[in-house]
């Protein structure tokens, strides 16, 4: 009769390690495990849960020396906290400048469109002089009558 057992995954989950730290402790022979025809690790729950109520045993300090693999972890964990953090930094620096670059470009939308206005003004002035000087007959056109 075969036994029930977890995946390195399930085991990970159950006694909160990752799956690395629960491979090293196979590696270690601190946790039982057989490998299947695929080459993946199949530990008893027994075993599992042996372990887990060692560990709910021991006190925190001592957990902790068994767990190795968390100082580590907490190392690695600390460096992503701090690359995550360079990368905010960074791109909180990225936001600024698209805000600044933003805002002056709208300045000088609006300083453009207040010109284009002005000279569509001096356009129509222009064309109403051009029109009230062209409806007045040639003659008085050249005598300025």
């Amino acid at each position: 009769m075969e036994e029930d057992t977890y995946t390195t995954g399930q085991a990970a989950r159950i006694l909160k390690v990752t799956d690395r730290g629960v491979r090293k402790m196979i590696d270690r022979g601190e946790l039982e495990a057989q490998q299947d025809e695929r080459g993946r690790h199949l530990i008893p729950q027994r075993a599992v849960h042996a372990m887990l109520e060692d560990r709910r045993a021991m006190s925190p300090g001592e957990a902790a020396a068994e767990r190795p693999e968390s100082v580590e972890e907490a190392r690695d964990l600390r460096e992503r906290v701090e690359a995550l953090q360079r990368e905010l930094g960074r791109l909180e620096g990225r936001l600024e400048l698209t805000e600044r670059t933003e805002s002056t470009m709208r300045e000088e939308r609006e300083r453009l469109e207040r010109l284009l206005e002005e000279e569509r003004a001096e356009r129509r002035r222009l064309q109403e002089e051009l029109d009230t000087e062209h409806s007045k007959g040639f003659w008085r056109r050249l005598f300025g009558g």
